[in-house]
């Protein structure tokens, strides 16, 4: 193995890191995408995403931890008024997309599936759908599971299997191969 293909697995890593500490700036799904359209080899992508898959998941491992540690509540906060007329037009637009029948039922599958989260091990569904498909976002399923009851080794194999299969059709997909 090269320089390059090392420095290609060093930055699967440390994507797959940041992309669980701090999803808000570190996109996985934008980096598999790139991944599956740029590599060539087959068994290298494959790499690849083993590599990301393994470092989100344990990027998710601590943000688990320190969910399960912490001591501080979640706080709601009011929003505010909006300041211009453009802030009010995406408000209202955003109110009205909410109340379409698609959205209220995906509104009811999240919350039945957070409030699975309670329970030790049927959390494990809810952290198996999220990291497939990304409803509910899987950053908060990871504090809400940190928080809960749920076994770290359940959530953290939800987790890897989730996202392996998400990752890796992503990546395929681009990489225009069907294995479907």
């Amino acid at each position: 193995m090269g320089g390059d293909e090392l420095a290609l697995i060093g930055v699967a890593f440390a994507v797959g890191i940041g992309a669980a500490l701090v999803p808000i700036f570190v996109n996985a799904e934008v980096y598999v995408v790139a991944t599956g359209a740029m590599v060539n080899s087959r068994p290298f992508l494959v790499l690849l995403i083993l590599v990301h898959v393994f470092a989100t998941t344990i990027g998710k491992a601590i943000v688990f931890q320190l969910a399960r540690q912490g001591t501080r509540k979640i706080r709601m906060v009011e929003p505010r008024p909006p300041r211009n007329a453009l802030t009010a037009w995406s408000r209202r637009g955003t109110r009205r997309l909410a109340r379409t029948r698609f959205v209220r039922w995906i509104r009811r599958v999240n919350d039945w599936l957070l409030t699975l989260l309670d329970r030790p091990y049927s959390g494990g569904l809810t952290a198996f759908v999220s990291s497939l498909t990304g409803i509910p976002p899987l950053a908060i399923v990871t504090l809400l599971a940190g928080a809960s009851k749920q076994p770290q080794w359940l959530f953290l194999t939800m987790v890897f299997t989730g996202r392996l299969i998400q990752f890796l059709a992503i990546a395929f997909l681009f990489h225009h191969i069907s294995w479907f």
